[in-house]
């Protein structure tokens, strides 16, 4: 394996490079998606959280969020506790064009799990299993799963993950991210990639893919050194520097305040073409928080954010910040 730059199959799917975008809730939508590609680095993108019980519901909101514009390999994930739920939506993002379907089993937020979804599943194998079952019948295209280390850290330290490593690959899952934070620490803490390192050791005949803690081009290298991961996938740290594919694939590539920028206004201009005004304004404000975050004059900038009504003038204010840095 030739780290990033190898292709890697997934199933039947080839992926470019090594290199995955996290599926972010509210954040990884189609506008998101086509300007991570623009960006450039990325092998396989990840749609947002998709709720399977919205999309068995014909949820205007759900369909949507299944929306694609020819972004190949394209991977949706689908979320819920519930397996014919779960196999209908599976059915359904194929039908609408989905590469690859990958079921949620690591998101952390109550109003998830309380219903039996996303890392809830790791409290119930037998559940887990019908689900991911359920899902591999129903469609001809790769089932994925992503997961967390464990529900708490006593789950993590007995090394229950492995066993739902063995599940997965009898159930014919064929591609794995694992998050190796537990749902207690949410995003708190370190990521603990010695459990990526575990998964990998197990020997499972399916990818492994490692995820968290990962914001530089040393962070990817030295995860594939520490673990022997096939992938890496990266959420936030591609919000706060969206051209960290390209850095990892091209070290000579230096990433400019007026890159930044440019990059922003991309972004907005994106959300405001695909997406109804309000919504895109909403977009805006949120990741722009991030996508500012160290610029100079970013702080001000942020500042003003809630208080915005004009998506117009938000972006006169990131273009008076690349004028700023030129200046």
């Amino acid at each position: 394996m030739t780290f990033p730059h190898s292709p890697f199959l997934i199933g039947p799917v080839s992926v470019p490079n090594r290199l995955v975008m996290a599926p972010l809730h509210e954040i990884t939508d189609q506008p998101f998606r086509k300007f991570i590609r623009e960006v450039g680095g990325v092998g396989l993108v990840v749609s947002e959280m998709i709720s399977s019980e919205a999309l068995v519901r014909h949820a205007v909101k759900a369909e949507k969020m299944m929306a694609a514009t020819g972004e190949r390999p394209l991977s949706m994930q689908v979320s819920g506790g519930r397996p014919e739920a779960l196999a209908e939506s599976a059915r359904l993002c194929e039908a609408a064009g989905a590469d690859l379907v990958d079921l949620n089993m690591g998101c952390p937020a109550s109003n998830v799990t309380k219903g039996g979804a996303g890392s809830a599943l790791l409290r119930d194998m037998r559940l887990a299993e019908r689900c991911v079952t359920g899902m591999v019948k129903a469609v001809k295209i790769p089932v994925t799963v992503k997961m967390r280390a464990g529900w708490d850290a006593s789950q993590k330290d007995r090394g229950e993950f492995l066993d739902f490593l063995k599940m997965f690959e009898a159930a014919g899952v064929q591609a794995l991210a694992i998050h190796p934070r537990t749902r207690v620490q949410q995003y708190e803490g370190h990521a603990d990639w010695s459990i990526i390192a575990r998964a990998v050791a197990a020997g499972v005949p399916y990818p492994i893919i490692g995820n968290g803690d990962v914001n530089t081009r040393e962070d990817a290298f030295r995860m594939v050194e520490e673990t022997g991961c096939a992938a890496v996938m990266i959420g936030r740290g591609a919000l706060t520097n969206p051209y960290l594919f390209r850095q990892i694939l091209e070290p000579d590539l230096e990433v400019t305040t007026a890159m930044r920028i440019d990059a922003t206004l991309r972004l907005f201009q994106i959300l405001l073409d695909l997406l109804e005004p309000r919504e895109a304004l909403h977009k805006i404000k949120k990741i722009g928080a991030w996508f500012t975050k160290g610029v100079p004059g970013g702080h001000g900038f942020r500042q003003n954010l809630h208080a915005a009504s004009d998506p117009v003038a938000l972006m006169e204010a990131i273009d008076a910040l690349r004028h700023q840095s030129v200046a």
